[in-house]
């Protein structure tokens, strides 16, 4: 009976040693992995595209930096030659079918071709903007973090590590890139100039300003951030009142550019023959590229002048 319970025994603690075992091999090759896919997902956004050809004939472009800077900062996982290619085929295929229907004037068919091809940038530059407004967002409740942690004694590093690892997304990503800098042996004030450079915003500039004085200088950098911190919410505070005022003119600018396009369909939509005309004469062509040009040009004219800047 002795003999059965100590092989027993004996049975458990190999499996459980088996178990142990095997789950520490698995976490070291997802580990392995996890850090080739990220390697790979840099490799991706240093280089311009696979393709050889296309990245050689895009080096000789001097936009390619901007278009490098603009994708690093919406936050997307492109290339730059992915990105032209899709400019270039929705161009293509948008000009192509304007010029096989043949139903608007030429001009109008090469904005619309540009407008097509632009898309891409379009979505960039939006996704550019809701990236930086989430940031704006986030930064302040990092900064008293960041605060918090320098007035318990944490070293600079120590306090940005936190931040990386506890703050969400984008904030987390640039302040752990920022780390992984300095790690690589950037001096800070060069990690936080680099930091300024991919979020330009007046929030960053100031912060990179501050914590480089103090490292020049010395002083109570907590109390600073904290100061900065209340400032930021304070601007947050004003924008929003400024939007929810401005929200009456931004709605009727829309409405009065909505409005004309609403009319024109039910129009076709109650005499279609009558309407038709205007596609079929050379003359009602001409008037309706007009009509919409005017309609574009009013929707940004209207947007600029409720355009409040602070």
């Amino acid at each position: 009976m002795q003999q059965a319970t100590v092989f027993a025994m004996m049975f458990a603690s190999g499996l459980l040693a088996a178990l142990l075992a095997a789950s520490f091999y698995w976490a070291v090759l997802e580990a392995r992995q996890r850090r080739k896919a990220e390697g790979s997902v840099l490799l991706a956004g240093s280089q311009l595209s696979t393709i050889r050809i296309w990245a050689a004939l895009l080096e000789r472009f001097s936009q390619v930096e901007r278009l490098r800077r603009l994708i690093g900062q919406a936050g997307v996982s492109w290339t730059v030659g992915r990105t032209t290619l899709i400019m270039l085929f929705g161009a293509a295929s948008v000009g192509l079918f304007l010029t096989e229907a043949r139903l608007l004037p030429p001009w109008i068919r090469w904005l619309l071709t540009l407008l097509a091809g632009s898309i891409p940038l379009l979505y960039l530059r939006a996704a550019r903007g809701r990236r930086f407004r989430l940031f704006a967002e986030q930064f302040p409740e990092a900064l008293d973090s960041l605060s918090r942690a320098l007035k318990a004694g944490y070293p600079l590093a120590h306090a940005i590590e936190m931040l990386a690892m506890e703050q969400p997304e984008p904030l987390a990503s640039e302040m752990r890139r920022t780390r992984d800098e300095w790690k690589l042996g950037i001096p800070w004030d060069q990690a936080l100039d680099n930091l300024a450079y991919r979020i330009p915003l007046t929030e960053v500039a100031l912060f990179s300003a501050a914590v480089k004085m103090q490292n020049r200088f010395g002083g109570r950098l907590n109390d600073v951030l904290g100061r900065l911190g209340e400032t930021m919410r304070e601007h947050a505070a004003l924008e929003g009142e400024v939007r929810s005022i401005s929200a009456h003119s931004r709605l009727t600018g829309a409405v009065l550019s909505a409005l004309p396009v609403v009319i024109a369909l039910l129009l076709f939509w109650v005499n279609p023959d009558q309407m038709a005309l205007l596609l079929q004469h050379p003359a009602g062509r001409a008037m309706l590229a007009g009509a919409a040009l005017a309609i574009v040009t009013a929707h940004f004219v209207i947007r600029r002048m409720v355009q409040i800047r602070l």
